[in-house]
């Protein structure tokens, strides 16, 4: 096997996940505004984006938010 063959993916093994902060600030709860981050996934293949605004960086939001992001692509997906 070549060393630098390309490696191939079949439709649907393949998604970027990425953090994308607002350039602006946005309007929150109570007057308050802020920058928070949302999570972006975008699959290899069909390229169909989904994303989810988070309410912080911290473990449990960013695994929160990655289950939330993968069930509507997968809802998405699945609807005719």
């Amino acid at each position: 096997m070549d060393p630098v063959s390309r490696t191939v993916y079949q439709p649907g093994e393949l998604a970027q996940c990425d953090l994308w902060f607002p350039p602006v600030d946005i309007p929150l709860d109570y007057g308050q505004t802020g920058r928070p981050p949302v999570l972006v996934i975008v699959c290899g293949c069909s390229r169909m984006i989904a994303a989810r605004m988070l309410p912080s960086r911290q473990t449990g939001d960013l695994v929160d938010g990655h289950w939330r992001v993968l069930a509507d692509v997968r809802s998405s997906a699945t609807q005719p």
